[in-house]
């Protein structure tokens, strides 16, 4: 049974890499590399839901609503694969789409933690640091010359 899916593992990700590297070769490095960034917190927000609904029981025994960490989980899931589909694509609109999904994101983030969490993290001053420079590299690069020329090519 692991071999089959390693097998089929092996082939969705060997299929992507053909993909990536004929079809799709115009991407400007930027671009690319912000639509690697999203997926990486698509799967950040893919594992917390599985891990949420594998330790439910214990969410419930501290107090914590693991109704509300599924729901916003797979939005981000969902989210996060619609932009890396319009950054992919090169889509008329990607850099407002991606500009609002961001500041979205990042004010979601806040108000989790701030609002959601009982008690909250005592490292504020490095997740607000950490925040304010990913969202200005994530701005900045969308808004780049190669990138705006990218995403106007319609």
């Amino acid at each position: 049974m692991i071999f089959k899916f390693n097998s089929s593992l092996h082939r969705i990700l060997t299929h992507i890499k053909k993909t990536i590297m004929t079809k799709n070769s115009n991407h400007p490095t930027n671009v690319t590399i912000l639509a690697v960034f999203v997926l990486f917190i698509t799967s950040w927000n893919a594992i917390r839901v599985y891990s949420v609904i594998a330790n439910w029981w214990i969410l419930i025994e501290f107090g914590a609503s693991p109704v509300y960490i599924v729901i916003i989980g797979l939005f981000w899931v969902l989210t996060g694969f619609w932009l890396f589909n319009v950054l992919w694509k090169g889509h008329r609109h990607g850099i407002r789409y991606g500009l609002g999904t961001a500041g979205l994101y990042v004010t979601w983030y806040w108000f989790d933690r701030i609002v959601m969490q009982p008690s909250p993290a005592p490292n504020a001053l490095f997740s607000l640091i950490t925040s304010i420079v990913l969202l200005a590299i994530f701005s900045v690069t969308l808004v780049l010359p190669n990138s705006k020329a990218f995403f106007d090519k319609e």
